[in-house]
């Protein structure tokens, strides 16, 4: 848990977008995996089934939002609205690019840009093969590119 807490919470409250379910999702999922682990007798857990287990917490979270809507937490309202410093407007115009981006693509850009997860580790933490990973890469990079277009203009002038 210190060792993959921290990132196991931040890939899901990017995921599920709310700070309380993000934390009950990565709770849940450690807990999940030592019961596994004392049924299993073993002690050490992979990264990628933490991954996988928060994974599948998070869609079956937004699969539930989805049936049940209901007010769900904005973006914005996390990240101060005083910034100053361009690096963390760009910081969260690219977010803001990201969080547009379709469920399975945004998962895979945060777990591999974002986490620093290999390829492998990605498809592993979400149940797909590397080349399922690669598509997704390409795909989520092809709809960032028209939403990012404007930073990127900005920053030639």
């Amino acid at each position: 848990m210190e060792t993959h807490g921290t990132k196991a919470l931040r890939f899901a409250f990017l995921t599920l977008r709310d700070r309380g379910e993000s934390e009950d999702v990565v709770q849940e999922a450690f807990l999940r995996l030592w019961r596994h682990s004392v049924r299993r007798g073993s002690e050490s857990l992979s990264k990628a089934l933490l991954f996988h287990t928060v994974t599948n917490l998070c869609r079956d979270r937004l699969r539930h939002r989805r049936r049940h809507p209901e007010d769900s937490s904005d973006l914005m309202e996390l990240v101060p609205a005083t910034t100053t410093d361009g690096n963390a407007v760009e910081e969260l115009a690219v977010m803001e690019a990201v969080m547009q981006l379709n469920v399975s693509e945004r998962q895979c850009i945060l777990l591999f840009y974002y986490l620093g997860h290999s390829l492998k580790e990605t498809g592993a933490a979400l149940g797909l093969n590397e080349q399922t990973v690669k598509t997704r890469l390409y795909r989520a990079r092809q709809h960032l590119r028209p939403l990012l277009a404007p930073i990127w203009k900005e920053e030639s002038l």
